[in-house]
């Protein structure tokens, strides 16, 4: 019988240590104040951020490039910007699963939001008849990268 009380004992002494480690865990007003204004001024330091952080507005900036410059066949290019998310997503529309970029694909997409001047309407069409397709794709895809992050270089590069 002793050893029943002395097990029913322990039982309990266990069941009150349980009980009181878990009260112990749980916060005090103080800290569920604290935790609350932390919590708020976390918020205030995203919101802050999210507005001092602001660029100036990339949408529709203009540049133009010069293909095959020292060449009697040199030509311009009118190029403008078309957001940043337009910007990515012709970017990775163009990537491959070989982790090179579709100088064609890139142009495709570009004709119809980038490339402002002259009108392009088919890529194979305008390049069969200029020089220098690559250059051209080269300089399309800087222009997106560079006004996606924020260069100012974006005047052009007129000669």
């Amino acid at each position: 019988m002793s050893e029943e009380i002395k097990n029913q004992e322990n039982q309990e002494e266990t069941e009150a240590t349980e009980t009181n480690q878990e009260a112990s865990t749980q916060p005090t007003q103080e800290e569920m104040a604290a935790n609350g204004k932390k919590i708020m001024d976390d918020r205030q330091m995203i919101l802050k951020l999210a507005e001092s952080s602001k660029i100036a507005d990339t949408f529709g900036k203009k540049k133009i490039v010069f293909i095959d410059k020292d060449r009697a066949t040199k030509y311009a290019l009118e190029l403008t910007y078309p957001g940043s998310v337009r910007a990515s997503d012709i970017i990775q529309q163009s990537y491959m699963s070989n982790g090179q970029y579709s100088f064609r694909t890139l142009m495709n997409e570009a004709i119809k939001d980038v490339i402002t001047l002259p009108h392009i309407k088919d890529v194979a069409d305008f390049w069969d008849h200029h020089t220098n397709f690559g250059e051209a794709a080269v300089a399309v895809f800087n222009f997106l990268n560079d006004v996606s992050e924020g260069t100012d270089d974006v005047a052009g590069d007129q000669e």
